[in-house]
């Protein structure tokens, strides 16, 4: 009998000590669950493992068909990380086609390179180490480029736009996607910029500046507000002829 009261009264000791570390322990499993669930099919997009999830609401054949890439296109992936896009667009530019796949991150690249090679696309497409204020493209030859969620990380966008801009053939295509909460809309471009998205106003302005035509912008592109509290904008853009 007095055995098992020690024994109870250690338990109580030992759970008053612990509790605190218990019960935050409990809070952080919960809240990692909810997060989990709500935000999943979010959460490390740009790892192969959520590619298929990112099929599910990322609406890549519309952006294939703003892109218009067909056999023979060559076009650029810019901020491709390990190549959710690459790999689309690598499986539709053909034998005569090739893609430039762009990052300034050489693990995401090494990635890359790991993902192309499992599909037997490694030799359609050219990888390229980009500089902060240089995508290294080649000149006058790219019939398209696009750029998924990385505009707003381009501190330097007038010298990437004029290096895109040069690099397209007359009648070439830029696509951009971007992302904005609404309630950030009226922020200035550093503010929006240091949440990783971007107003379309702005790329619009920017866009223009440099020399670019719109042809047409769809605002918002994706609806993203009950799982991720923002929206997609689109815009395609050419440099004249």
């Amino acid at each position: 009998m007095v055995a098992r009261y020690i024994g109870s009264d250690l338990a109580y000791f030992l759970w008053q000590i612990f509790k605190p570390v218990i019960m935050k322990l409990i809070l952080f499993l919960c809240l990692f669950l909810f997060t989990t669930n709500c935000f999943g099919q979010y959460n490390n997009i740009y790892k192969e493992s959520a590619w298929e999830d990112r099929d599910k609401w990322q609406q890549p054949e519309r952006i294939l068909e703003a892109i218009r890439v067909k056999e023979g296109t060559k076009v650029a992936d810019i901020g491709c990380h390990q190549g959710y896009f690459t790999v689309k667009l690598a499986g539709k530019v053909g034998v005569t086609g090739k893609v430039y796949a762009v990052d300034i991150d050489s693990y995401q690249l090494d990635k890359l390179k790991e993902n192309l090679r499992s599909r037997e696309l490694l030799d359609k497409v050219e990888i390229i180490k980009g500089d902060y204020d240089d995508p290294k493209l080649p000149s006058l030859t790219l019939d398209a480029v696009v750029i998924i969620d990385s505009y707003h990380e381009m501190d330097e966008n007038e010298k990437i736009l004029q290096h895109i801009y040069h690099s397209l053939v007359p009648g070439g295509r830029l696509v951009l996607i971007e992302p904005i909460a609404p309630e950030r809309e009226s922020w200035s471009r550093d503010r929006q910029t240091g949440k990783h998205e971007i107003a379309i106003r702005y790329a619009r302005e920017e866009l223009i500046f440099a020399g670019f035509k719109i042809l047409k912008e769809e605002n918002p592109f994706i609806n993203r507000m009950e799982e991720k509290g923002d929206k997609e904008w689109m815009i395609i853009a050419i440099r004249p002829e």
